[in-house]
């Protein structure tokens, strides 16, 4: 198994890359959610999420 090059926790449990409550996805996007500008951590979202159950998709 891939070992991340900085560790990332993750709590989706969903999410394909979440291996052991760690991301292993090559890449890793996190955006702003609504007008663009983050003022706390509720304000992002992690767009590299793809769902363990969505197999055709690929970050």
């Amino acid at each position: 198994m891939h070992t991340p090059q900085m560790e990332v926790k993750c709590s989706v449990t969903n999410c394909k890359y979440n291996k052991q409550n760690l991301c292993h996805a090559k890449n890793l996007k996190v955006n702003a959610v609504g007008d663009g500008y983050a003022k706390t951590s509720d304000g992002t979202a992690c767009s590299t999420f793809i769902s363990k159950s969505d197999t055709n998709q690929t970050f």
